[in-house]
């Protein structure tokens, strides 16, 4: 194991330290980030990425998030609390590492966030990725993983729609993939910040065991040297630990006590192991700078994604909602309206093995003739204005003419629920007649039960039925109403926006009588 050549050196080396240095646990991943792209070079790069995405719809088999999060989270908090007991031990810590201790509370928290946007059910029906690296994974994770990596973790609402548009010139993203993208971008944000986590841990590691090994150098043999290094190239940190090395050594004789304790061999060891010593030191510098910054990034965006206004990007990038707010209608209705219209969409879509896109233009070709002609039989009628509204076609009366237009056989579940609907109230007001005749009847029967002679005359029966109608009524209605509340679903009403307040033309006064008896009142 890695920590058998620190601890034969260093035998105090503490645990923690052994433990990130393990070279079983392979090298540390590289940080997610390439070249930074300006809006045309991403515009540009979101096209030509929608072309290469191959993705399936065969989601139930697929990956999900769930495993890799939860590494993530144990690799953070690991690397957490070793920069914590360096930092709280008096050591330098770089502007990266300040930028996790501070703000892990916020990581904590997004993590718990994460956990809750991840239903597993939801995710599997996303489409999946066929090509490697990132195959098994949904696409909308593909993108998100793009956008990170060449904004280099910084979140722009105007850059990501822009980049999301580009996508869909050449891949169309479903309803559902829209959604999941913030969730999706904390995955990735996640993901990016336990790789730099753990390469900041592995490099102050990397540079704690460089110092112990000199703070003793003249007893450390060559050979036992070049097993540390060899472990330690297995952890990726191998020049770290040289670079840190070299630092301690390059003063020999001048004031640095380990390089004046270094014999020839083991200088001569280092040189040869490390000759550009000071090209390294300039890239450890560049590379940790590019570290604090894309850290910085990183838990900036965090909090952003949760600030931002996801359904207005949703409707500036989204192809169908796009093309569904051409309808003044659906333009005009409240948000919750319209999310049951677009999972309405999203489930004919599904049933059909259409296009989101295809069913909606379907829905509206339905909606603007109904707007422009009356309906049959009506003459010269004004057209109705409830056929105008995509309630009316999606779960309303023109269902069935949506799903002939659509090709799709309904299914007798959809139609027990039409007839449902229809014998409603005949079945609510015929249970309270029977209900009510029922409780009477009851009290009739155990009046006649009465011996003869100290029940009720035939007239005084009839007065009594006639009597007791009412409070009956009352009490089962009382039960009937109570057992519908228990029972059903309540369907919502569309609703329209009204962003801007009442229009004139809608305005009514409503009038309720109430303690005011008279004029004088």
């Amino acid at each position: 194991m890695a920590q058998d050549p620190l601890q034969r050196l260093v035998p105090q080396a503490p645990r923690a330290l052994c433990d990130i240095l393990d070279g079983a646990r392979g090298p540390a991943e590289a940080p997610i980030r390439s070249e930074v792209f300006g809006p045309q070079r991403f515009a540009q790069h979101g096209r030509s990425l929608g072309e290469a995405h191959q993705a399936s719809r065969l989601a139930s088999r697929a990956a999900t998030f769930a495993p890799r999060l939860q590494s993530n989270i144990e690799v953070l908090r690991e690397a957490h609390a070793y920069i914590g007991r360096q930092a709280a031990t008096g050591y330098d810590v770089s502007p990266a590492a300040e930028w996790l201790l501070d703000n892990f509370h916020l990581i904590e928290a997004q993590l718990e966030a994460v956990r809750a946007g991840l239903p597993r059910n939801f995710f599997r029906q996303l489409p999946v990725l066929q090509d490697k690296p990132l195959a098994g994974l949904p696409r909308i994770y593909g993108v998100a993983w793009a956008f990170v990596a060449h904004t280099d973790g910084a979140f722009d609402e105007d850059l990501l729609v822009q980049f999301l548009s580009a996508y869909q010139e050449t891949r169309e993203l479903n309803l559902g993939e829209m959604w999941a993208l913030p969730t999706t971008l904390r995955v990735v944000l996640i993901e990016n910040l336990r790789r730099l986590a753990e390469r900041v841990a592995a490099h102050k590691a990397a540079r704690e065991a460089a110092n112990l090994c000199c703070d003793q150098i003249a007893r450390c043999a060559l050979p036992d040297l070049a097993a540390l290094l060899a472990a330690l190239q297995l952890r990726g940190v191998g020049r770290m630990f040289l670079g840190q090395m070299a630092l301690r050594l390059r003063d020999r004789g001048v004031d640095s006590d380990a390089g004046a304790a270094a014999s020839d061999a083991q200088l001569a060891w280092l040189h040869e192991a490390l000759p550009d010593s000071a090209a390294l030191l300039a890239q450890q510098s560049a590379d940790q700078a590019a570290d604090n910054l894309s850290v910085s990034n990183a838990v900036t965006s965090l909090r952003a994604i949760g600030d931002a206004d996801w359904p207005d990007i949703v409707a500036r990038s989204s192809t169908l909602m796009r093309m569904m707010l051409t309808s003044p209608v659906f333009e005009a209705e409240q948000s919750g309206t319209r999310d049951q219209t677009l999972h309405a969409i999203e489930h004919l879509a599904r049933r059909t093995g259409r296009s989101e896109v295809a069913v909606g233009q379907t829905l509206l070709d339905l909606m603007a003739r109904a707007a422009a002609s009356p309906p049959p039989g009506a003459g010269s009628a004004a057209p109705d204005p409830a056929r105008t509204v995509a309630d009316h076609w999606l779960h309303g009366a023109g269902r069935p003419v949506l799903a002939y237009q659509l090709g799709l056989q309904e299914q007798p579940a959809v139609r027990w629920r039409a007839l449902g609907r229809r014998i409603a109230l005949p079945a609510y007001l015929g249970s309270l007649l029977l209900g009510t005749v029922g409780v009477v009847a009851w009290l009739l029967l155990h009046q006649a039960a009465v011996p003869a002679g100290q029940g009720w005359p035939l007239a005084g029966a009839l007065l009594g039925a006639g009597l007791m109608l009412w409070p009956a009524s009352e009490a089962v209605v009382a039960v009937i109403n109570r057992l519908v509340s228990e029972s059903a679903r309540p369907d919502h009403l569309p609703r329209l926006a009204l962003a801007d307040g009442i229009p004139p033309e809608h305005r009514v006064l409503v009038v309720i009588p109430g303690m005011l008896t008279d004029a004088e009142s």
